[in-house]
C-alpha cells in the first residue's frame, strides 16, 4: 500500500442506493491499494454501514467525515441554504488533508466537485440516465443541476458513468470533450454476497417470510421504481398461483399507498412489505424470481447481485442498465415492445404509466410483465436455465475485472500500470 495521491470520496450521503453502494466500494478498494482516502458525506443520513464486516467498517469510519448536519428529510430551500458552509467545509477539507483528488457520485456531490478550483484531478460519477432523472426532479432542482452542469462539467478531468445509455443521455445535454468520457460497471461481489445469503433476519416474524414461496422486488418506495405497476401486474400471477407471494423490500414515502393498493386488489396477505433491510442477500438467494419494474435505473446493482445469487431475473427494459447487462449484443438503445427472452434474463416493455388508475384493466407493459413472471413460475426448466447463464454473465462484473478500471482514474496508478515492467 502507499501512494502520492491523496484521495477524497465525496457523496450526499449514504441512504440506501445503488450510488451509495458504489461510493463505499470504491473508498473500501481505493483505501486498502493507497491509503491516503477519506469519505466525506455531505449530509448525515446513514442507512448502510461503511462494510459488511463489523472490523473493517471501524477501520473505515476512522476516514469518514461530514460537512453538516442536514438529513434527507429537509427541504430543498434548506439544502440550498446550507450549501455555502458545506462548500467552505468541503474547501477545509481538501486543504486539511491536502487532497489532490476529488471524486463525486450524485448530482449535488458533483456539483460541488466542479465547484473546487484547488484540486488537480476531479471526477465527477454520474449514475443515472439524465433526461429520466431531471423529468421528476423538483423545478429548483432540475434548473439548479442543468445551470451547474452546463456552465462547469468542462472543467472536470474524468465524468464516468455506469452505463453507455447513461453516457449517451448525458453528452446530448451537456458539453463535454469526448476524451473525458468513462464507462465503468457496478462491480459485484461475489465472495461477500455467499457470505450474507446465510445471515437470516433475527427476529423470527421477519426471517418466517423466507420460508414462503415468493418473487421478490427492492428499492426504496417512490414512483420511479414502479411497483404500483408490480402490485397489479401480480394480481394476474397470484389467480393462477395460489401458493406464490410478492415481497417489496424497502421503505420510502409511497409505503401506505402499495401497501392500500394490495390491499384494494385483494392481495394484503399475498404482498408484503418487510421494510428496510440491511442484508438483502438471503431474500434474493430463496426467491423464485427477482423482479426490476423500474422507470429508469443507472445501473441496477440489486439486479446483478440476484443473477450473483442464482435467481432468475424479470426485468423492464427500462433507460439504463437492464440491457446492458441481460443482452449485452443487441445495442443498449433498443427497446423491446413484448416480452423479450434475452440471453441473461428477461425483458419486458417499458413501463407506460408510473401512476395506473385504480381499478382500470392492466396495460400492454404491466401485462407482459405478469406473463413474463408466470412463465418462470410455471416452467422450473426455463427458470433453472435462467438461474445458470444469469450468475455466468454476472461473473463479467466481478470486483477483479472491474476493480482496476477504478484504479486506472487515479493519474499515478494509470502510470504505474502502464509503464514497461
Amino acid at each position: 500500500m502507499g501512494s502520492d495521491q491523496r484521495i477524497g470520496i465525496l457523496i450526499n450521503c449514504l441512504e440506501m442506493g445503488g450510488a451509495q453502494q458504489m461510493a463505499l466500494q470504491v473508498f473500501d478498494l481505493m483505501e486498502k491499494k493507497m491509503g491516503q482516502v477519506y469519505l466525506i458525506t455531505m449530509d448525515t443520513t446513514r442507512e448502510m454501514p461503511l462494510h459488511p464486516n463489523p472490523d473493517r467498517a471501524r477501520q473505515l469510519a476512522k476516514k469518514k467525515m461530514c460537512l453538516s448536519r442536514l438529513d434527507t428529510t429537509q427541504p430543498v430551500l434548506s439544502k440550498i441554504l446550507a450549501a455555502p458552509l458545506q462548500y467552505a467545509k468541503l474547501v477545509g477539507c481538501i486543504q486539511k488533508k491536502r487532497l489532490n483528488v476529488l471524486i463525486s457520485f450524485e448530482d449535488r456531490a458533483n456539483i460541488f466537485n466542479m465547484l473546487v478550483f484547488s484540486i488537480p484531478t476531479q471526477i465527477v460519477s454520474i449514475r443515472h440516465p439524465m433526461k429520466s432523472v431531471l423529468a421528476v426532479k423538483h423545478p429548483v432542482k432540475k434548473l439548479l443541476i442543468s445551470l451547474f452542469f452546463t456552465l462547469l462539467v468542462r472543467r472536470v478531468s474524468v465524468a464516468n458513468f455506469n452505463s453507455q445509455a447513461s453516457m449517451k443521455e448525458f453528452v446530448s445535454l451537456f458539453p463535454i470533450s469526448e476524451s473525458k468520457l468513462s464507462v465503468i460497471y457496478n462491480f459485484c461481489d461475489h465472495a461477500g454476497l455467499d457470505q450474507r445469503k446465510t445471515l437470516l433476519p433475527a427476529d423470527a416474524r421477519t426471517r418466517a417470510l423466507l420460508d414462503k414461496n415468493y418473487i421478490v422486488a427492492c428499492g426504496r418506495l417512490k414512483p420511479v421504481k414502479g411497483f404500483s405497476c408490480l402490485i397489479r401486474a401480480f394480481e394476474k400471477v397470484a389467480q393462477s398461483d395460489p401458493d406464490i407471494h410478492l415481497i417489496v423490500l424497502g421503505d420510502g414515502p409511497l409505503k401506505q399507498e402499495l401497501q392500500d393498493l394490495a390491499e384494494a386488489l385483494g392481495l394484503k396477505d399475498r404482498v408484503l412489505f418487510p421494510g428496510f433491510v440491511s442484508n438483502i442477500a438471503p431474500w434474493l438467494a430463496r426467491a423464485k424470481v427477482f423482479v426490476l419494474s423500474s422507470q429508469s435505473e443507472g445501473f441496477p446493482n440489486v439486479l446483478l447481485e440476484a443473477m450473483a445469487l442464482k435467481t432468475a431475473v424479470v426485468s423492464v427494459d427500462c433507460t439504463a442498465g437492464p440491457r446492458e447487462i441481460l443482452s449485452p449484443d443487441t445495442g443498449f438503445t433498443r427497446k423491446t415492445d413484448q416480452i423479450e427472452w434475452a440471453p441473461f434474463g428477461v425483458l419486458t416493455p417499458p413501463l407506460i404509466h408510473l401512476y395506473p388508475v385504480s381499478g382500470s384493466p392492466l396495460d400492454p407493459s404491466e401485462q407482459y410483465l405478469a406473463e413474463a413472471i408466470s412463465a418462470l413460475l410455471e416452467d422450473p426448466r426455463l427458470r433453472v436455465r435462467y438461474e445458470s447463464a444469469g450468475y455466468q454473465r454476472s461473473l463479467d462484473f466481478s470486483v477483479s475485472v472491474q476493480k482496476n478500471k477504478w484504479l486506472d482514474l487515479i493519474p499515478s496508478e494509470r502510470a504505474n500500470r502502464s509503464a514497461p515492467n
